[in-house]
């Protein structure tokens, strides 16, 4: 069994943290992220902090983001985009876990995507639409 009791807690801490100056994320960057623990196949995060890297693909002001979980399983299916990292890592990209993000879930920059690769991404995605 999963434990959402964990999960509720810690958010509800986060949710009273107020927004970091010094947080401003932009397109094409990888944050860490409390992504939290989540029902049935969606992504989780881990550890005490259900933490997991996000790529943010569309920022709408300095609060709200949309992002999509990465992870390192890669797998062939039309909804992961698979490519190495700039640590030499193998990674994906789970397209189609796409979602709305606060700048309160997001803990610290880790990279940014090269824009040859974050175009490939967001053209991928355009076309689930």
């Amino acid at each position: 069994m999963k434990d959402f009791d964990q999960w509720d807690e810690l958010k509800k801490k986060i949710e009273i943290d107020k927004d970091s100056p010094e947080k401003f994320p932009k397109e094409r960057e990888v944050w860490m992220s409390n992504i939290g623990r989540n029902i049935g196949f969606e992504q989780n995060g881990s550890g005490d902090n259900f933490s997991r890297p996000v790529l943010i693909i569309k920022k709408f002001n300095n609060h709200m983001f949309w992002t999509v979980p990465l992870s390192t399983k890669q797998k062939d299916f039309d909804f992961y985009f698979n490519f190495i990292d700039l640590n030499n890592q193998k990674v994906s990209i789970i397209l189609a876990q796409m979602k709305l993000t606060s700048v309160k879930r997001l803990k610290r920059k880790l990279y940014d995507i090269p824009n040859e690769i974050f175009n490939t991404i967001k053209q991928k995605m355009r076309s689930f639409l």
